[in-house]
């Protein structure tokens, strides 16, 4: 009998979780559909490239929120900071109504992989501090801050032990406070009891003993009335007046330092903010001023480049003019003719040798295209010899890499090969990009040496 297969074992690894999810995103919905999907939708590009800057992986993405793993934590508090920053700067330039913010949580926990998802206890208490977190905020778990602390310029206020809805462990959380340094306790909701608290509760104990000794007497008591109490001496209340007026002062010495040190805090912020609002409109002006120039840069290659064209195409022209007829030499000797015609050969193909049959072969350098670099290669042209000029083209018409280019051997032997050729590919696919070649007989060939395009080529022609 053949024993049952074994489940594969299950495969676990530590990462840095970090969980995303956009705040009033229903509300927001039923008010505005489309301006809200928009709005999303650019948040969410923002937010893949900066998880993709910091070598983040997307896991699970569910309409508002997002979930991703990095390797390191402090990559994963990068991104969350860098993110908040961004989405802050895109929420000032909407109107308050369209806003919208995000929380994020964070967790450095044992996670299973099963194929391209992570489930397990590590991603539900980084979806769980999400939930924790203010809009506009980080909140991370204490595995976290124990691996970044003292490795990012990073203020955090401790929250302390949080009840995380089925999380079977309490986890001691912080809130995440760029630019301000430090940990800071949680500051208490419930406030100290003010001594008006304190006079209230006297108050009520008085009356309940009143109404003890009422009932304890009762308006028919025939017993004699208690004697009148005598006044007490100022001098045996002076010691309680004044510990009394001790506590107060010191409860409302306390308050006030209370709200000096919120004051400030809440100086410092709006100093931050500040700060961060100036940055933001230093960018957002630095980068017109690079689009400017890069519009200005564009226009004037482009201003170049027709220059080049019209240039190509008026040396066509005059290549293709036909020569005025040479006036015809004067009779020589049978004796000197032949010298004579040895020293007078021209450099330029003869009639009979014009009716021979050319080659050209075409190399070409490695061209860089900065993601890439397309390397050189070689091959053969054809070649035809009309009307005192040479003519090559490669490929079909309109095809990438296609040209057309000609020129007439000068009497010194030189050659200039002018045209155009189609840009096969890049961001100017399909454009006409001009070609000049200069070169000179060598051996019997023309070796010419240029430019097609951009591209660093030669172009040798010779007989088989």
């Amino acid at each position: 009998m053949i024993a049952p297969m074994s489940a594969p074992p299950v495969k676990r690894k530590l990462a840095a979780i970090l969980a995303a999810d956009a705040v009033g995103y229903s509300r927001l919905m039923a008010r505005d559909e489309e301006g809200t999907v928009r709005v999303l939708s650019a948040h969410r590009s923002v937010i893949d490239g900066i998880i993709e800057f910091h070598n983040g992986r997307i896991v699970g993405t569910a309409g508002d929120s997002v979930l991703a793993e990095f390797a390191s934590p402090v990559e994963a508090l990068r991104c969350a900071v860098e993110v908040q920053a961004a989405l802050k700067t895109r929420n000032e330039s909407l109107p308050e109504s369209s806003r919208l913010h995000f929380r994020i949580g964070i967790n450095l926990g044992d996670v299973m992989v099963k194929g391209d998802d992570l489930l397990g206890d590590g991603v539900n208490v980084a979806a769980r501090l999400e939930g924790i977190a203010d809009p506009g905020g980080i909140c991370i778990s204490s595995s976290v801050y124990d691996q970044i602390a003292g490795k990012l310029d990073l203020g955090f206020v401790e929250m302390g032990e949080q009840s995380l809805k089925n999380i079977d462990r309490p986890i001691r959380a912080y809130s995440v406070q760029p630019g301000v340094a430090g940990v800071r306790p949680a500051r208490s909701r419930k406030g100290k009891r003010s001594a008006a608290a304190v006079l209230a509760g006297l108050a009520v104990f008085a009356a309940l003993a009143a109404g003890a000794w009422w009932a304890y007497v009762g308006p028919g008591s025939t017993s004699p009335a208690p004697a009148r109490p005598q006044p007490v001496p100022a001098a045996s209340l002076a010691p309680a007046a004044a510990t009394g007026g001790g506590e107060a002062a010191k409860r409302e010495e306390e308050r006030k330092a209370e709200e000096r040190e919120l004051a400030a805090e809440g100086a410092q912020l709006e100093r931050k903010a500040e700060e961060a609002r100036i940055a933001a409109v230093k960018a957002r002006a630095d980068e017109e001023i690079a689009k400017a120039r890069a519009d200005a840069e564009l226009a004037k290659a482009r201003a170049d480049a027709q220059a080049l064209r019209s240039q190509a195409a008026a040396e066509l022209a005059a290549a293709r003019k036909p020569a005025a007829p040479a006036k015809p030499a004067p009779a020589l000797t049978v004796a000197a003719s032949a010298p004579a015609l040895a020293a007078a050969k021209p450099h330029a193909p003869a009639a009979a040798e014009a009716e021979a049959q050319w080659i050209g072969k075409l190399h070409c350098d490695a061209f860089d295209l900065g993601r890439r670099v397309r390397p050189a290669f070689e091959e053969r042209v054809p070649v035809r010899f009309e009307n005192g000029a040479f003519v090559l083209q490669r490929r079909a018409l309109g095809m990438g890499g296609h040209f057309s280019i000609q020129g007439a051997p000068a009497g010194d032997g030189t050659l200039l090969l002018t045209g155009v050729v189609v840009a096969p590919q890049g961001r100017r696919k399909g454009e006409e990009l001009p070609v000049r070649l200069e070169g000179r007989l060598d051996a019997g060939r023309y070796v010419t040496t240029g430019y097609l395009g951009g591209r660093a080529c030669r172009i040798e022609i010779a007989k088989p």
